[in-house]
Formats: structure tokens, sequence, C-alpha cells
């Protein structure tokens, strides 16, 4: 390898050993997933080594290893080759100089020490083994280098100036230094991968190669003109972008709408498995110690409804009526096919795309005249007393619909509203609402009560059913100016039964109500919602208040009767047992006064007028204590009475 000491040819160098990228064959088709991710298929021609080579961009390395395929029906794929994720460090891992030696010649030939070179510098040469660089200070002029080289004979100092060719006589050096520039160079844009298909099987062939790789997610925007008869015209159109990085000719485009399961992984990175480093044993080993003699032993003891007309549109939301309005019919639309499959519905454009690389396109990919219905749809949740004008869209094509922004038309008045519309399976009906009917008023008023069915009695407990209701009243006025089809929008209440005269379907959070509203007319609209509750009461120790309020909501007058004596019993002991508890408060009065009279008696001498007038106030107080003591055992014992005659009646209940 020969080379000017001038950076200038230095760089031509770097610049001409460097790899160039292969031509990776065209797109012959792409399929963009509303995952994020595009499939993409290449024309490739395996060459008479057997390989593919495709240049792929850093950032699509590990998807393109996740996803590779090779259809090919004369051939087996033997594998793939690519650099690792930093050759640049992997080259100059086991090379004798750095990248950072590769500045300047004088840093180079410094790291290669001992290496054959040979210099020629103004018309003198000089060969033999490298001892090393030398820098001199030339003042003004920086540093001048100088290489001392050992021939058989002698040393000698060869200046290294812009005419200074240096030539590596040692081949294994000049194909080190070679790849390392070569990976320089590749390393100075190191934003991509050629990576090497390997193909078996006899002769150049054509053969197509498939993976996947990140994309935008396309984006679906409707169109629907309404029309008469509850019909309306309905087109889907696809926004897309190409943001491959290479621009697309005559490629053919199908659009997924699938809810794939994507996932990626650094394949491309390096992984290390962490292992347990073993310290090495540097001890001195095991030294008996020496004997100090013999020593004394001692003894050691743990988680929008519908319905309408497309006649009525205009009355709901339509911007204010033209003096001459004109009819609007949607031009048709060039849609290819689309293809309902087990998971995802694919829609095909109908001709080649060619798209440079950043465009946008946007295609109609549906277009048909389906069935529709306009409607004013109510949600109370809201908290509006208007409804809100919607459409109901059947999806009547043979695909599912996926999901994305309606822009609705009236084939009279024009634009009237946006909404958002769900996907939508072929047979399904979808509500779309996109404006607010201002000329309809919703009033609305719940009542409820409960009441129990049955009472049944066993073992003492009595059980009753218990049956809620909750009832809502609309009152819906209708528009001064024609009629509507209010749909209300009733929230559903777990573990209710439901009911209503104008019960059309449910979705999964609401009961959808219909009614027919005459121009300037007033209907009322109830929903009613029911469900049974289970209460237990043990009789015995149920109180009285209770008992009495379970008697007066009895739907059996018999069993009321029952309910009412076991409450008067109940409150009979009640009284009772307030009764003791006041004489009992009285006896502890009197013991503390009887206190009182012990300590005056002892602190007063026998036989004085004040002791005996002390006696007589503690004898007193004695017989009052025995007084309490009868009544509250009388009281006890009619206590035990009534609860005898309770449990009597409870026990035949």
């Amino acid at each position: 390898m020969l080379f000017r000491s001038s950076s200038a040819l230095f760089l031509c160098l770097m610049t001409t050993t460097s790899a160039l990228s292969a031509d990776n064959g065209p797109i012959t088709s792409i399929t963009l997933s509303s995952g994020g991710l595009a499939e993409i298929v290449r024309k490739a021609d395996i060459d008479s080594t057997g390989l593919i080579n495709m240049t792929v961009p850093l950032d699509q390395v590990n998807d393109v290893l996740k996803s590779i395929v090779v259809f090919d029906q004369a051939g087996v794929v033997e594998g793939i080759t690519l650099p690792g994720p930093n050759p640049l460090a992997e080259t100059f891992k086991n090379l004798p100089f750095s990248v950072d030696d590769l500045q300047s010649p004088a840093r180079l030939l410094s790291a290669l020490q001992g290496t054959r070179v040979r210099l020629d510098r103004a018309g003198s040469s000089v060969e033999g083994l490298v001892l090393g660089v030398s820098a001199r200070d030339q003042g003004d002029k920086g540093q001048a280098f100088v290489v001392s080289v050992l021939s058989e004979d002698r040393i000698t100092g060869v200046e290294l100036s812009a005419d200074t060719e240096i030539t590596f006589l040692d081949e294994d050096i000049r194909q080190k230094v070679a790849r390392a520039l070569a990976a320089v160079g590749t390393g100075k844009a190191d934003g991509a991968r050629t990576v090497a298909l390997k193909v078996g099987g006899e002769g150049a062939r054509e053969v197509a190669v498939s993976y996947v790789v990140p994309a935008p997610i396309w984006k679906t925007a409707y169109r629907v003109v309404t029309m008469a008869d509850d019909k309306a015209r309905l087109q889907a159109w696809a926004v897309l972008e190409n943001a491959s990085g290479e621009d697309w000719e005559n490629v053919e485009v199908t659009l997924s709408s699938g809810a794939p399961v994507t996932l990626k992984q650094r394949l491309h990175d390096l992984y290390w498995k962490q292992r347990r480093e073993v310290p090495i044993d540097v001890s001195e080993g095991y030294v008996p110690p020496t004997d100090t003699g013999a020593e004394p032993v001692f003894d050691v003891a743990e988680s929008e409804a519908y319905i309408g007309g497309a006649s009525r549109l205009a009355a709901l939301a339509a911007p204010a009526a033209t003096p001459q309005p004109r009819e609007r019919r949607m031009s048709n639309a060039n849609v290819g096919e689309a293809v309902e499959g087990a998971v995802t519905a694919s829609f095909t454009l109908p001709w080649p795309v060619s798209l440079e690389s950043g465009e946008t396109l946007s295609a109609p990919i549906v277009d048909k005249v389906v069935s529709a219905e306009t409607v004013s749809v109510y949600q109370p949740e809201s908290g509006l007393s208007h409804p809100i004008a919607a459409i109901l869209i059947d999806n009547e094509t043979d695909t599912s619909l996926p999901k994305g922004i309606l822009t609705v038309y009236d084939e009279q008045e024009g634009y009237v509203g946006d909404a958002q519309i769900n996907g939508m399976p072929s047979g399904e009906s979808r509500m779309a609402s996109f404006a607010t009917d201002k000329k309809v008023r919703i009033a609305q008023d719940t009542t409820g009560d409960n009441q129990i069915v049955s009472i049944k009695v066993h073992d003492g407990v009595l059980t009753a059913s218990v049956r809620e209701r909750s009832s809502t009243r609309y009152a819906i006025k209708g528009a001064p100016d024609g009629e509507r089809t209010v749909i209300i929008e009733h929230a559903k209440r777990p573990g209710w039964q439901f009911s209503s005269g104008n019960e059309m379907d449910s979705t999964v959070s609401h009961h959808r109500l219909r009614v027919e509203v005459a121009a300037g007319a007033t209907e009322t609209v109830t929903a009613l919602h029911e469900r049974t509750l289970s209460e237990t009461y043990a009789l015995m120790s149920t109180d009285a208040n209770k008992l009495l309020y379970l008697s007066l909501r009895s739907p059996d007058k018999a069993v009321a009767a029952k309910l009412k004596r076991l409450s008067e019993l109940q409150n009979e002991i009640t009284q009772i047992e307030r009764q003791m508890q006041q004489l009992r408060l009285k006896k502890d009065e009197e013991t503390n006064d009887q206190e009182r009279h012990r300590a005056n008696l002892a602190a007063i001498e026998p036989g004085a007028d004040l002791y005996k007038r002390a006696a007589r106030k503690l004898a007193d107080s004695e017989t009052r204590i025995e007084d309490i003591e009868t009544e509250i055992a009388a009281l006890n014992e009619r206590r035990l009475e009534i609860r005898e005659t309770l449990g009597d009646a409870i026990r035949t209940f």
C-alpha cells in the first residue's frame, strides 16, 4: 500500500475503499397495517454466488431480522449476514492501531513500530523497519515529524512532508490498514446495514423478499351525503404517507384495518451472559502453628342511538336554507378490491401507486349507497336539554369498515357537520352525531320506591323480599317546524331489570328508547328499573321500631298483625328495661348516701343525739334500697314473662 502524507490523498483512499450500497431491487407491493407496520415485498435477483444483497436503514434492522421471508420455489434459504451494531469498534478490536492513529501518517507509523516500510522523498528512497517517530519544533512553522528507519547497517531519519510517499512492504499490514480505512469510511455514515441473504439452488433467478418494518398508521376519512328514502351515499377515503425513505414506483398498495399484536426486539444488539467471577486463590495455604503446649480444660455447662330520515336532516342541524337550494350529488369513486379476512379487512388500491418519499396520498377505498336515517339522540348524562342530531348508518358493504372521521352533507343543503364513527363490521350499524338539535327540548324526572312483596319466617329469622323501583319520565317537546325521531339513551343499571314501551335496542352501557314526535307535539317516554333484594332479621333481637316498620310494609295483613304484636312485646320489654335502669341508678345514689352516713357515724360519739339521727338516716336508706331491689326483681320477673311470650309468638309465627 502506498500513500502520501497529505490529508487529501488520505481521504481519497478512504473514499475509494469504502463499500458501496447495493441496489435493493424494486418494491412490488406494500401492505400498510393499522397497527403501524408495513409489509414490503421486493423483487430480488440471485447472483451467481447465491446472494441477495439489500441495504436496510439501521433503525429497521431489528424488524427485518425479525420478519424477513424469501419466496423461492427453486431453492432454500441458508442464512443472513450483516455487519454488527458497532462494526467500527469490532474492526479495531484486533488491530495494532486505533482509529485515532489514522488521523495522520506520523501517528500511524508510530503505532506500527517495527513494520517494514519504504519512504520516498525528493528522489531518494529509504527502506527498513520503523523505529519510531519524533517531533521537532520549527518555531513559527510548527512541528516537523521525523521517522527513524532501521536499515541493514544504519538508522536513517526521514522527515514527513507533503511529498513523502509511504509504502507498507508487509502485506498483512497493508490489508489491515485498508480494512480499517474502509470501516472508518463506512462508519462516517453509519445509518444503514447491508443485509446478505444466502439462498441455495441452481442458476440465477428472480425471487420475492418480504419483511415488516414500522410505518405511519393510515387513516380513514368518510364522506356521507344523505338522500331521500332513508338512503345515503357513503365514501371512505384512506390517507397514507410514504415514510419508507425511498420512492414508490408502480407499487401495489393494500390497506389492512385489523388490530394485530405488534412487538419489537433488539435482535441486532449484543448481549453477554453475566457470569460469577471466581477469585484466584493467592493465599499462602495452610501453615501449621507452632506448638505452645497443652492448655487447661474447663467444664462448659411474607378493575348513540339512531333513526329518522334523510329528508329531515336539513331541519336538524343544517345551515340556513338558501333561497334556491341546489341538489348535490357525489361523484363516483374508483375503488379497488375489498376482502374480509378472519381478523382483518383489506383494501387494495385499483391502480399502481407512484409516490415520492415523504409525500402523502389520499385515495377512496369504499363507495356505496347504504341505508341511513337521521335522528335526534338525547343523552341524559350530558346535562343538556337538547338532543344531538345524528345519522344512523348501516354497513351494507361486504367488509368491515375502520373507524375514522365522518363529514356529513345533505343532498340539498350541503355540509351540516362532522362526526366520529367507530369500526363497523359488515351488517352492523353505527350512529354518528354531528350537530345539536336546538329545536327539540327534553325534560326528565326520576322517582323511586321500595316495597316488601313477601315475608317468610323460619327458625326465628324473618326474610323479606323487597322490590325496588326507579322510574324516569322523559317529556319531549317537538320541533315547531317538523317531525322528529328521538332516541333516548337511558343508562343501564347492573343487576336491575329494565322495561319500557319505547325500547328499541341497547348498547353495552345504555338502553335505547325510540319515539316519533310530530311537529309541535309533546310526547312522554317512561323507563322503569326494578330489582328484588332479600332482607333478613332475627326477630328476637330486632327492635320494636323495626318490627313496626315491617308490619306497616307487609303485603299480608295476618303477617302484619303478628309483627305488630311482636313490636308491642318488644316495646314493653324495652320500657321495663328502661325502668330497671332508672331504679339501678337510684339504688346507686342510695348506696352513696349510706357511705356518707356511715362516715358520719364513725366521727360521732355513740349515744349523742347527732349519732342517733345519723343512725336513723342510715336505717331509712337501707329500707329504701331494699324496696328498690324488690321493685327491680318484680320488673325482671315481668320481663322474663314477656320474653317467654315473645318467644312463643315467634315460634308460632
